[in-house]
């Protein structure tokens, strides 16, 4: 994780907005699960 920081850093504009879209949608898809299994939708 690490080096994807560190080489966005050191890349183009268009490299460092993909990275950062990357950690938005990994963001996104985190609170996603943890809302589901709070509800217990994944139980049917």
């Amino acid at each position: 994780m690490g080096e994807l920081i560190t080489s966005a850093l050191h890349s183009t504009p268009q490299g460092f907005v993909g990275v950062g879209c990357i950690f938005i949608y990994f963001a996104v898809m985190i609170a996603a699960i943890i809302y589901r299994v709070r509800r217990g939708e994944h139980v049917h």
